[in-house]
């Protein structure tokens, strides 16, 4: 009796809801419209592939013409979702933004940009921004940050690269000058060695040398004098030849005189003797002189003096080349090359050379990179969001003011009395609830992922444990609400307002990370929260199908807490 009573209640939910073409509205067209104005509409924010091409248009004015100018206008136009408008000067920039509000942002890029960064100075691009447009702004200046980054790291990157070449050039011409000093020293010493092996050498070839020509010239000194002593030895004797003739006429002549002398002698006194006595009177002849006593003729000789023949000889002797004995004097050191002490050029320190930037990148699980600042599908979040928020009204609906009605309308009386105990009646209710707000789930998703490309995660199949673990604990969160209300009107406000407070808090409308901690720390009390978070983990993090466990554990908690208290309240209320 009591599984049929049940089963006919969720026959009767099945039906009415067939026939409630508004409640059929209600629980698949109405959240799919919502999801598409809410997806849409925030689709800039979170980016990801709904944000459209050139969605967010920036105004730019360049002033200085140069390289960074041209890398920052390049890269904005490489932006996929930036329009680039180019203006005429700063206050046409500034109008394009907060007159005619045709851009987001306003970007002038000074003069001198390009020649700050090449010199190491510090350079700024001046924005002009609409401050009605906070988030938009946002994301374009993170992006100008990032390219303002790229363009530092490549200059410092180039930097580094130019003081690395340098400094390898600097110190390769280090390497080459000590290489030279010491090939200068190699070169001195084996000169100095040379020059010693040269001199020790060449001594005994002057010697020789000198020996030979001392040797040539005694020779023809020699000569010369030998040819001269010859010729006048041969005039000495030619002259001695003459006087020595000459001394022999006056020999001979003096002995034919001294005999004539005698003769004479003889004759006169032969004379005398004939004078007989006149002889006194002859006159004495003239006194021949006579000669000297000591007077030897003879004794001349006048053959070559010896001293002549003595004087050959000493000049020969004098000729004699005495050992040369020759002593080349020192050569002075050669000039030694200072030994240069050049130091060695020490590897660069890191840490003394142009400081890098510290960039980011996004990777996914598998460590792909998705680039900075990609953002999500933001249907990614709205349509699990709501969906959750529909599935709580569709469960007020369905249940509070369901229970209300029929017991207004007395069928919960005539369920009674066909001996059905309420129990059995809430329980065929909650099942047939939780079993059109799973399909309500379900149907959600398929139509998010066909019209608006939502991801299913890397298991789509876990979506159905936190789908499950919700639609149970709004469905025995309805019956609290039936069970709290008194009448349909009194239902309906306090239930709305419950249920747009716990889709907002819990996260459902927009991330929960965008709340203040505290009121982060109130939503954990609450099953949209922690619905969220296992959608959130699957779908948009990418998770395994493990992350939702917990959270679809909590929300079954929950289920199970408001079901008794339901119960409860419902006993007291329609019992």
């Amino acid at each position: 009796m009591m599984l049929r009573a049940v089963w006919l209640t969720i026959a009767k939910e099945f039906l009415l809801i067939r026939r409630d073409r508004v409640g059929l509205f209600m629980l698949v067209v109405a959240p799919i419209a919502v999801i598409a104005a809410a997806g849409f509409s925030l689709a800039k924010i979170y980016g990801g592939k709904t944000a459209p091409r050139g969605e967010y248009a920036v105004t730019v004015f360049d002033e200085d013409h140069g390289a960074i100018a041209g890398a920052i206008l390049e890269a904005l136009g490489n932006q996929p979702d930036l329009a680039v408008i180019h203006s005429s000067s700063r206050r046409d920039a500034e109008l394009t933004v907060r007159e005619r509000k045709l851009a987001v942002v306003g970007i002038v890029i000074p003069a001198g940009t390009t020649d700050a960064i090449e010199h190491g100075r510090t350079a700024q691009l001046i924005l002009y921004t609409d401050p009605v447009k906070y988030l938009q702004t946002i994301k374009v200046e993170l992006a100008l940050s990032d390219l303002c980054r790229k363009i530092t790291a490549g200059a410092a990157a180039d930097a580094r690269s130019q003081t690395a070449d340098r400094t390898r050039d600097f110190t390769h011409k280090l390497d080459q000058a000590r290489e030279s000093a010491a090939q200068a020293r190699a070169e001195a010493a084996r000169m100095t060695t040379q020059a010693d092996a040269s001199r020790a050498a060449i001594a005994p070839k002057i010697r020789a040398h000198i020996e030979t020509a001392l040797n040539a010239a005694r020779e023809q000194t020699k000569l010369a004098l030998n040819t001269e002593l010859d010729r006048i030895q041969r005039k000495i004797d030619a002259d001695t030849a003459a006087q020595q003739a000459k001394l022999d006429e006056l020999k001979d002549y003096l002995n034919r005189l001294e005999i004539a002398h005698g003769q004479f002698e003889s004759w006169f006194g032969q004379l005398k003797q004939l004078a007989g006595s006149h002889a006194a009177d002859i006159p004495p002849p003239p006194a021949i002189p006579t000669l000297p006593a000591d007077l030897n003729l003879g004794g001349i000789n006048l053959a070559p003096v010896a001293e002549l023949r003595d004087a050959r000889s000493n000049l020969e002797n004098a000729l004699k080349i005495p050992p040369i004995d020759l002593k080349l004097p020192e050569l002075p050191p050669a000039p030694k090359i200072p030994l240069l002490n050049i130091p060695e050029v020490p590897a660069i320190d890191p840490s003394l050379s142009v400081p890098g930037s510290l960039g980011l990148t996004e990777v996914d699980l598998s460590g792909k990179e998705i680039g900075q600042f990609a953002g999500f599908n933001a249907f990614d979040l709205q349509v699990p969001g709501f969906a959750v928020t529909f599935l709580l009204i569709g469960m007020l609906m369905g249940v509070s003011l369901a229970l209300i009605d029929e017991h207004d309308w007395g069928t919960l009386e005539r369920l009674r009395s066909a001996s059905a105990p309420l129990w059995a009646t809430l329980t065929g209710k909650l099942l047939a609830r939780f079993v059109v707000g799973f399909i309500q789930m379900a149907v959600l998703f398929a139509a998010g992922y066909v019209l608006f490309g939502i991801s299913l995660g890397r298991t789509p199949a876990a979506l159905i444990m936190p789908a499950a673990a919700v639609a149970f604990a709004g469905a025995a969160f309805g019956l609290i609400v039936a069970g709290v209300g008194k009448t349909r009107d009194a239902v309906l406000p306090v239930g709305a307002i419950v249920i747009m407070t716990m889709a907002a808090i819990g996260g459902c409308w927009w991330p929960i990370d965008f709340e203040p901690a505290w009121m982060q720390q109130v939503a954990l009390a609450l099953p949209t929260t922690w619905a969220m978070r296992a959608f959130n983990d699957l779908m948009i993090r990418n998770l395994a199908a493990s992350s939702a466990v917990v959270p679809a554990a909590v929300n079954f908690g929950f289920g199970i807490i408001y079901s008794v208290i339901g119960v409860a309240i419902a006993r007291r209320r329609f019992g």
